[in-house]
């Protein structure tokens, strides 16, 4: 078997004594989009929150493979996830409203990513244009749509191998959705690996190559993101609740 370019094996933790995750394995192939989906308070978001440090971690590895050697993620500081390969787009702040679009996607640089500045920065507003624009304009007085381009955008300046999402479709009016998934498939063909957290469980599967199924912060159902996407029981027993966690 083909090994995964981000693994994650026995997690536990959880926020000060409060237990979230018990024990929890996701395995992320390169080129996939893997998705975790689940009910309210099963652990989903907690996974992001704990590789980036914003969790408490008592168990368990992280490994993300980068030059063709194993990297502990636990062990790499939070502002260094970045040099290893990780980019990340939390739910909530994920752009800095106070400064410009341009300077935002300043932030996300790094020399890392093998690439120079102006050249990431141009290849952004060839992706998004409609930020050409207003790029010098501050981040906050953009609408709920283009913040999400910005910060994915600013993710994608370092390069990642990987990238991290928490409920990417979270606060988006129900026509910008689609544009989003659609959005999130053409970044995984130009190259980069998706793990997702998304609240909109089947729209998200229908894109995935994989998806796990949470609960109580246990794995409960795996297999194809298609797959699960229609499993009825999967469907009759998890997707009628508008989930977090």
């Amino acid at each position: 078997m083909t090994q995964p370019l981000l693994k994650i094996s026995n997690l536990e933790g959880g926020y000060g004594d409060i237990k979230i995750l018990n024990g929890v394995n996701i395995e992320v192939p390169e080129n996939s989009i893997v998705t975790i989906v689940g009910p309210n308070g099963a652990g989903k978001s907690t996974i992001m929150k704990a590789i980036f440090g914003i969790a408490r971690v008592t168990a368990g590895t992280a490994t993300i493979i980068r030059d063709g050697k194993e990297v502990n993620v636990f062990a790499t500081k939070p502002y260094n996830l970045s040099k290893i390969g990780i980019g990340y787009v939390p739910q909530i702040e994920n752009i800095f409203v106070g400064m410009t679009i341009d300077e935002n996607l300043d932030v996300g640089y790094i020399p890392e990513s093998g690439k120079s500045l102006e050249e990431l920065k141009e290849s952004m507003y060839v992706r998004y244009p409609d930020l050409v624009s207003r790029k010098k304009d501050r981040a906050g007085q953009l609408s709920g749509g283009q913040r999400q381009m910005l910060a994915l955008a600013r993710a994608l300046m370092s390069a990642p191998d990987v990238l991290l999402l928490d409920e990417p479709s979270a606060g988006l009016a129900p026509a910008l959705v689609d544009q989003l998934f659609d959005e999130l498939v053409r970044i995984n063909q130009s190259g980069v690996t998706i793990l997702m957290v998304e609240q909109n469980a089947r729209r998200a599967l229908e894109i995935s190559t994989y998806g796990y199924v949470l609960d109580m912060g246990r794995n409960r159902h795996e297999g194809p993101g298609a797959a699960l996407a229609v499993d009825p029981e999967i469907v009759g027993i998890y997707f009628g609740k508008r989930n977090k966690g």
